[in-house]
């Protein structure tokens, strides 16, 4: 089955079976061979195999609003930290380079044993186990996670943030780099997220007794304030034009009415080598790309995919093209990556209708997000 098939198939499996006890059962980790209490779809909206505005609407087609709006808060989660870190990029690039400064410090054997499930909480190890095994974590259980490794474990929450987004099949820069930081008290100053025994028993359905955690600890504080920037959402002029297809937007061409010249997939795996992500998440966001490419083939007449700036630059000269077009990349490695070709070679970031709109409500906390949640609704329904 394609994998936006399998997408879909979950979308409609979860609708119709479990969203309507979400609220009620979404705080439990049952373990990883029993997950319908979740909807178990993020990798594929990472990735927009499928996306927020066709989650939303399936869920709004079961059930009236006030039946499953924590889901709906839980999807607008991860469009609101995309939209904050988008007006406030420099925290993304502080974080970077807080990395460059703790490389020493992945040598040390707490971190080690941190990442390699040797640590005395059995609970932990089991996690680590697991993410490195499956790509994925509870929602919950990242909190719990997170929590430790800053609080009890004591390690830098940038080396926690980077050792997830490398593991995660899910991972998005944006939510996984402010959730750290939301739980370590930094996201809203003071404010922090402490693991408590009985929490994770409770749970967990009381798989762990007695777990000895710091549950006394202070917020992390940090002097530099992240001012916000302006975004910007470029025009499209597709006069001989070249489409550059990404897996971070994968059915982007599904929804665009735009026509262009050229079409070619950008593979961005290499660039991800380099900063060490791990084999399960490049072989998936391969899987992804060999979709894209076949779609491509099939659609379009196109096989070309490109590596690099060598590759791009090449088209670019041997088909005389005037203007590159791709779907918007938010803050991330990739994001980096192109924004370097950017400076030799005009591109252009195509955003989304539902990201414009919502992205102006991320300025300030999730609670003032949340006030606008039934206008975005009424804007996405309407479409």
């Amino acid at each position: 089955m394609k994998i936006r098939e399998q997408a879909l198939q979950q979308l409609k499996d979860f609708s119709e079976n479990f969203l309507s006890n979400y609220a009620r059962d979404r705080n439990f980790d049952f373990g990883p061979d029993k997950r319908t209490n979740t909807s178990c779809l993020s990798k594929y909206i990472t990735h927009r195999i499928i996306d927020e505005e066709e989650v939303l609407k399936s869920a709004n087609s079961k059930y009236p609003y006030i039946k499953i709006e924590k889901f709906i808060q839980e999807v607008f989660w991860r469009t609101y930290w995309k939209g904050w870190l988008e007006l406030k990029p420099k925290v993304f690039q502080s974080y970077k380079s807080d990395l460059l400064k703790l490389n020493e410090q992945i040598q040390s054997k707490p971190y080690q044993d941190a990442i390699s499930g040797k640590t005395e909480i059995e609970c932990f190890n089991d996690w680590v186990n697991e993410l490195k095994n499956t790509g994925y974590l509870h929602n919950h259980t990242r909190m719990w996670f997170a929590s430790i490794w800053i609080f009890t474990l004591k390690l830098p929450w940038q080396l926690g943030a980077d050792f997830f987004l490398k593991h995660l099949l899910d991972g998005d820069v944006a939510s996984n780099t402010l959730s750290w930081r939301w739980v370590a008290g930094l996201h809203t100053k003071g404010k922090h997220y402490v693991a408590a025994s009985w929490n994770i028993n409770k749970f967990s359905k009381k798989k762990y007794d007695h777990l000895k955690l710091n549950e006394s600890a202070t917020a992390l504080f940090e002097s530099e304030n992240f001012s916000s920037t302006p975004i910007h959402f470029d025009k499209l002029n597709n006069e001989n034009s070249l489409f550059l297809a990404h897996n971070l937007d994968s059915n982007f061409l599904l929804k665009t009415k735009d026509k262009f010249n050229h079409y070619a997939l950008f593979d961005f795996n290499s660039v991800l080598e380099k900063e060490n992500y791990s084999k399960k998440v490049l072989d998936f966001k391969a899987h992804i790309n060999a979709e894209i490419a076949d779609h491509l083939k099939s659609n379009f007449n196109s096989t070309t995919i490109l590596r690099n700036k060598e590759e791009l630059l090449k088209i670019v000269s041997e088909k005389n093209i005037k203007n590159i077009a791709m779907p918007y990349l938010t803050c991330g490695y990739e994001n980096d990556f192109i924004s370097k070709i950017k400076n030799e070679i005009k591109i252009t970031y195509l955003a989304r209708d539902y990201d414009q709109y919502c992205f102006q409500f991320s300025n300030k906390g999730f609670f003032a997000f949340k006030e606008q949640i039934p206008k975005i609704l009424s804007v996405i329904f309407k479409n």
